[in-house]
């Protein structure tokens, strides 16, 4: 199995309210994706409350049987399509896979 850890920065100038409702709209077009995506096998996300300088806002842990369950997931047109939309918000992400 692999998990498949994101973790998301909206950009510096999205504060307050704005922020607040850009990272549960994030959340909420992420949350779709497992009904959209038969590959995955476990799907979590969480939108952070500490406001650390080194912290991010949310963060997606996923599962996957294996490295070409999570190649079509990562090329599936749905996974694209967030994309997509995540970028205007996006100041960085990074990410980790694993196996476990």
């Amino acid at each position: 199995m692999i998990k498949h850890v994101v973790m998301f920065k909206l950009k510096n100038h999205i504060t307050g309210d704005e922020k607040r409702e850009s990272v549960k709209l994030i959340k909420e077009r992420l949350d779709r994706l497992p009904k959209l995506i038969p590959e995955i096998k476990y799907f979590e996300t969480g939108i952070n409350f500490n406001d650390s300088e080194r912290a991010f806002d949310i963060v997606l842990i996923s599962e996957f049987e294996n490295e070409t369950d999570l190649e079509i997931y990562s090329k599936h047109p749905d996974h694209l399509s967030f994309m997509d939309f995540y970028s205007p918000f996006r100041e960085i992400s990074k990410v980790v896979d694993y196996y476990f």
